[in-house]
């Protein structure tokens, strides 16, 4: 860059920095100092100079908005993550952020850093200085406006929005305490655009300014229909002469109609939903859930009506995450609330996504944009700006229903990725209101946690965001409202269902998957489409697995065949299966209900070649998917193997919020039952006898020995005495249990291995199935004599010592607590070690949780880490026979 050159942008920016001089005084900043060093030729020191301003105003802002801690002493970073909930625009933001990583560059070395990095540095934070004083606010200015405080922040967010769509702002008067004039300008290529405000309390106090200006103010020759008259007060009155017939008179809570056509887009989206779903005037109830400060846990606040909890968040700001089974009415309340909206006193322009249609690899900027586009009054490049200012803005509720069905990937990091984008809306003042099924909240202690409150994440879940590029801070708080199912009888989509079958009421009303399998075939028989349902389960299963969820007209008549259109019409009116569902737009469609497409996916993996297809494509699964799969399987019951035998092929493993398709490559037999400690002492004689050294791990240390750590066992006779026996073997470390494996011929079963035995082909939460029996089980619910649902009552449990007396118990005491092939005992009584090692940890990988957990630990899919030379009374082993 020439001298010439800088020396001109130089003096167009300390030109710029003079129209702040009011901030520059009020904060005793000096504007001058960058621009001197820029001239200098040391733009390090011009970039380190703004990250000093920027900091200053930033803790104005900490404090003018009571932010909680003293920012005195913190970094420019921190101060950004504290004040960001309280900036509306999404432009000053990424200008914080630019600076914050402009003066990062400039404080290492290696970094070559040049002119135009501090000319860039100086041009945002003159984007941030704009901000505040085009808007009319006087946070850094230290200004008190003579405007009353209402018309001030009504002004403030006016001003906020036309900037928000790049226009400039050319004049502002406070014409009185309830009157203030706003003119804004902008250039669209060779077109100049302006826009007039006249804002004011009433018609009155507009006349009186008028009349004492006589009009001057208004006598402009600006084009046709750019002047808005905007009052509080309702009603259409006298116009005062002085403005024409060269304006639009709006009152100001209708003033976002310029921009948004509310009452189209809330048309559409009642359209798009069958009235099959809806709940026919049930009352939903739920439970509101807040955080305690002091533990971190969730505890049940309030109890009451759904739809009445979900308007006070609406109208009064938070952020809400509902929560419940499938079918439960989530996306019913959600369509309540944006139907409010017409009589809604605050907030009464509300937005409804359907994240479901969220593409996998599209952005949220671009769902939006792609979502509102039809309906707003703004260039598409500016839909989002718009929306994200007036959903920060606190001006509008968002309803984002299903954003489980929209994460890209079934995983903690595909909910942090999505979380992380939603948190571009947020803010202090915003009201986002968000669904999903209860099993991400409630089983994934991960995911709990990042909706509970980003400073209640543990110091190694921020680690794990870190490493993820994960900023915590920037994932989303919610408080969270868990439904209740609407009676005894079943959720409000089982009730619908079954009337819509005409069944009879009663406690023996079947399942979810059950009326959804009828109600599907018989819509396909009145189709004439029976025999096609294999077509059917092939088309929609598969692509559910493949993360597809609308469908256009002509992949269907080339998947399915034009016979499923009647008259060979490729529209929604046409198509034999629309009963469940909905147009997604003129050319597409997409399922009524997720459990519709996710019951089809189900039953294509319970056919074996379905398994095979889907498992090589890394298949997107959910928690529904599983519990259909396994009630469908029940429903066409195989004869349970009782050979011991894991048959090689694919198998449904995994956590509810990270459930996989793994394949288990050659047939194993397990042990019907765990060791027992008379046959680890059979091996305790051999090796006295003969040495281990023909069955010893080759990097088994040489101090330890295979004998059980006798200083751990809670009862000092265990192996000695013959009345365990029959118990299984513990207080032996993973060399020891590779060692036994070796001496019988045998290995230690790998992890999947394990659960895929324990499970079996249907994916069951437990080894007998998916319901909760306390008879068949050794854990502490059946010492404590009662469930104990949650961690704090476990956890209570065993502080007051009522688990004292816990302890393994024989291996064939429970009969019931067996696989679908035979194997024994595979849920509690003792963690099992596998043969699965983390080498960089020296750690191997336990299974089946033990007498001492509560009984969601003991699901088929829980898995902990021990140490390959720790022990416990809690932990034993069983092991595996290849075959072949």
């Amino acid at each position: 860059m020439s001298s010439v050159e800088l020396d001109s942008r130089l003096h167009q920016l300390r030109n710029e920095l003079d129209d702040h001089s009011r901030v520059a005084r009020h904060l005793g900043l000096d504007f001058e100092r960058p621009i001197k060093s820029l001239g200098d030729g040391y733009p390090e020191n011009a970039i380190a100079l703004v990250g000093k301003i920027t900091e200053r105003i930033l803790k104005q802002l900490w404090r003018h908005h009571n932010v909680p801690g003293d920012p005195g002493g913190k970094a420019l970073s921190e101060l950004i993550k504290g004040a960001q909930p309280h900036i509306r625009s999404s432009g000053v933001l990424d200008s914080l952020r630019d600076i914050q990583r402009l003066r990062n560059r400039s404080a290492h070395d290696g970094y070559e850093i040049a002119d135009e990095d501090g000319l860039t540095a100086v041009r945002r934070l003159l984007d941030v200085l704009a901000w505040f004083g085009s808007t009319g606010s006087g946070i850094l200015t230290g200004d008190v406006p003579k405007l009353s405080p209402e018309v001030a922040l009504k002004a403030e967010f006016l001003a906020g929005l036309y900037l928000t769509l790049d226009y400039k702002p050319v004049k502002r008067f406070e014409l009185s305490r309830n009157t203030v004039y706003q003119l804004f300008f902008r250039e669209r290529g060779l077109r100049s655009e302006y826009v007039e405000l006249l804002l004011s309390k009433n018609v009155d106090d507009v006349a009186a300014v008028l009349e004492a200006t006589g009009g001057e103010l208004l006598q402009t020759q600006l084009p046709k229909l750019t002047r808005f008259l905007i009052l509080e007060e309702d009603g259409v009155p006298a116009v005062p002469s002085p403005l024409g017939e060269d304006y639009r008179i709006v009152t100001y809570d209708r003033f976002m109609d310029a921009f948004v056509d509310l009452d189209r887009h809330l048309a559409d989206v009642f359209g798009a939903y069958p009235k099959l779903l809806d709940p026919a005037g049930l009352t939903i109830s739920g439970d509101l859930l807040t955080t305690d400060e002091r533990t971190g846990e969730q505890r049940i606040s309030r109890i009451g009506a759904a739809d009445e909890l979900l308007d006070e968040v609406a109208s009064s700001g938070g952020n809400l995450l509902i929560v419940g089974r499938s079918g439960s009415g989530k996306s019913t309340l959600l369509k309540q609330l944006v139907a409010g909206s017409a009589t809604a006193s605050q907030r009464r322009y509300r937005f409804y996504f359907d994240m479901s249609l969220k593409g996998r690899d599209e952005e949220f900027r671009e769902f939006v944009t792609r979502t509102l586009a039809p309906y707003m009054a703004v260039e598409n490049s500016y839909v989002f700006d718009v929306f994200h200012y007036f959903a920060r803005s606190g001006s509008v509720a968002c309803a984002l229903d299903g954003i489980d069905e929209a994460v890209p990937s079934m995983t903690q990091e595909g909910f942090l990725e999505l979380f992380t984008e939603l948190a571009q809306v947020l803010s202090a003042e915003s009201a986002v209101v968000t669904s999903s099924r209860v099993s991400f909240l409630e089983d994934s202690p991960q995911v709990r946690r990042l909706l509970d409150g980003t400073a209640l994440v543990s110091e190694k879940l921020v680690q794990q965001l870190h490493a993820q590029g994960v900023n915590p801070l920037r994932v989303p708080r919610f408080s969270a409202l868990r439904l209740q199912d609407a009676t005894d009888a079943g959720t409000p989509l089982e009730l619908r269902l079954a009337r819509e079958l005409e069944l009879d009421g009663g406690d023996d009303r079947p399942h979810l998957v059950d009326l959804a399998w009828r109600h599907m075939t018989r819509v396909a028989s009145s189709a004439g489409l029976t025999d096609a349902l294999p077509s059917i389960v092939a088309c929609f299963g598969s692509a559910f697995l493949r993360g597809r969820t609308t469908f256009t007209f002509v992949e269907l008549v080339n998947e399915l065949g034009i016979s499923f259109f009647e008259g060979g019409r490729l529209t929604y009116d046409a198509f034999r299966l629309k009963e469940f569902f909905r147009p997604v737009d003129s050319s597409g469609i997409a399922f009524a209900h997720s459990a519709y497409q996710e019951l089809l996916a189900a039953e294509h993996l319970r056919d074996p070649s379905g398994r095979e297809s889907a498992v090589e494509a890394g298949p997107r699964l959910t928690e529904q998917v599983r519990e259909f799969l396994h009630r469908r399987s029940r429903q066409a019951p195989q004869a349970p193997a009782d050979d011991c035998v894991l048959p090689a092929g694919p198998y449904l493993v995994g956590p509810s919020h990270h459930l996989m398709l793994r394949r288990v490559e050659r047939p194993v037999r397990f042990d019907r039952f765990p060791v027992t400690v008379g046959r680890y002492n059979r091996f305790l004689e051999a090796v006295r006898e003969h040495g281990s050294r023909q069955w010893d791990h080759p990097d088994k240390p040489p101090e330890f020995s295979h004998e059980p750590w006798q200083e751990r066992l809670k009862v000092q006779e265990y192996f000695t005495d013959p009345a365990y026996e029959n118990h299984p073997a513990i207080c032996v470390n993973y060399w020891s249990a590779h060692a036994f494996a070796r001496f019988e011929g045998k290995r230690l079963p790998t992890s999947l291995e394990w659960e895929a035995a324990a499970r079996g082909g249907d994916g069951r939460l437990f080894p007998w199935g998916d319901d909760i029996d306390l008879d068949i089980v050794n854990c502490a619910d059946s010492w404590s004599g009662r469930p104990l649902i949650t961690y704090e009552a476990w956890r209570e449990e065993l502080d007051r010592g009522r688990l004292s007396q816990a302890m393994p118990g024989p291996v064939d005491a429970h009969p019931g607590n067996v696989s679908p092939f035979g194997v024994r005992e595979m849920a509690g009584n003792v963690w099992e070690i596998t043969g699965t090692v983390l080498e960089n940890l020296n750690e191997v990988v336990i299974c089946g949780g033990s007498y001492d957990n509560p009984y969601r630990a003991l699901q088929v899919s829980s898995k902990g880490l021990s140490r390959r030379r720790g022990c416990s009374n809690a932990v034993g082993f069983r092991c595996v026979e290849e075959l072949g």
